[in-house]
């Protein structure tokens, strides 16, 4: 098997026709587990970079990590979803979306997809004030959906209702009976080790970082320092995995000044330290190509610059903080955007990651 686990994915699921016990083999949690954690240099790392617009569908673009002479990636790979939803996130391989209030799961590799059960909350509503994050338990070795809803009553205070998934056969809901102050999601969530992250808004208006554990399946509010006066703004701050720790920056003075402040979370202390850093000079090609914007990325202390203007994401880079050097850019290979979503802000997320042979059940 370990001579198997060393092959690529398309090689694999060719392999899978050749007999029943072939294919239960490398269908198995234990054969995709081990697919993963094999090294090898025939496994494939694709970079994918989604955009979706305000009509419910998204573009998924992809292309192998392998780079051009120039650092430029060109995407070879563009999947145009209608009606395919909205992309929550993304993590060893698989792909996580939904569609209204039903939460699906893609292999990005297999092509294969579940739809999960619906979720039922005791707030009713759209999925307008549903919110959901795609994370994985190391310990347990499980992954896990977690589904938010809230509202907003008449008297301004909020409500919110939390289920978890563990995807699976027979997967189904469990609400998480734990009492935690009510918030509305702002960000994406970013998963460090067990964690997951994701900002938010408490019932008073409050800005804070909210930690879900993954394995004791339990929330915590993380206050962020006063001194920095973060409001959460889509143009602003985010959140982002900063040495395997969970910071927060803001680029909210980035056109003026080039420089960016990040707010790193030492957990030990339950300390936020600063630091400021100032982007490279070429930035300015970049802001004068449309509205600039900050995005977390998939690697560690490294965020994603790109551009917005009136039709489509251009200048597309990504920048190690650490070296404040832009290391890769991107082609743009997105769709123009209709003339009612000129307005709308742009929503395109970039990560990348190896293939996965997971046989998906729920």
């Amino acid at each position: 098997m370990q001579i198997l686990a060393r092959l690529p994915a398309n090689l694999l699921l060719q392999f899978k026709c050749v007999s029943r016990l072939w294919y239960s083999m490398i269908s198995s949690p234990y054969f995709a587990n081990l697919f993963r954690k094999t090294p090898s240099l025939l496994r494939e790392r694709r970079v994918y970079l989604v955009d979706h617009d305000a009509q419910g569908d998204y573009t998924l673009c992809s292309t192998l990590s392998e780079k051009h002479r120039s650092n430029i990636y060109r995407f070879d790979q563009v999947t145009p979803v209608m009606g395919g939803g909205c992309f929550v996130n993304a993590l060893r391989g698989l792909m996580c979306s939904r569609i209204g209030t039903r939460v699906r799961i893609c292999n990005l590799t297999t092509k294969q997809q579940v739809e999960l059960p619906l979720v039922v909350s005791s707030i009713t509503g759209d999925d307008s004030n549903m919110w959901n994050h795609f994370g994985y338990d190391p310990i347990q070795e499980e992954y896990k959906v977690i589904s938010l809803t809230w509202e907003m009553t008449q008297e301004r205070v909020v409500r919110s209702d939390h289920h978890v998934l563990v995807l699976g056969p027979g997967a189904s809901w469990r609400r998480i009976t734990q009492s935690f102050p009510p918030h509305r999601p702002y960000s994406q969530g970013i998963s460090i080790g067990r964690h997951l992250y994701y900002g938010a808004w408490t019932d008073d208006n409050t800005c804070v970082v909210v930690r879900f554990d993954m394995t004791s399946e339990t929330f915590n509010l993380i206050k962020l320092p006063v001194e920095a006066g973060i409001v959460w703004d889509t143009r602003a701050t985010n959140v982002m995995n900063y040495r395997g720790k969970l910071a927060v920056f803001d680029y909210s003075f980035l056109e003026r000044k080039d420089m960016m402040d990040l707010w790193s979370f030492e957990d030990d202390r339950q300390w936020w330290t600063k630091k400021t850093f100032s982007l490279p000079t070429s930035i300015l090609y970049l802001l004068s190509m449309g509205d600039l914007f900050v995005q977390s990325t998939s690697r560690e202390g490294m965020i994603r610059c790109f551009v917005h203007d009136d039709s489509v994401v251009r200048g597309s880079m990504i920048c190690d903080l650490e070296t404040c050097k832009f290391t890769e850019g991107f082609l743009s290979c997105i769709l123009p955007r209709r003339p009612s979503e000129i307005r709308s802000l742009p929503t395109s997320y970039y990560w990348d990651d190896f293939e996965s042979i997971m046989y998906l059940e729920a």
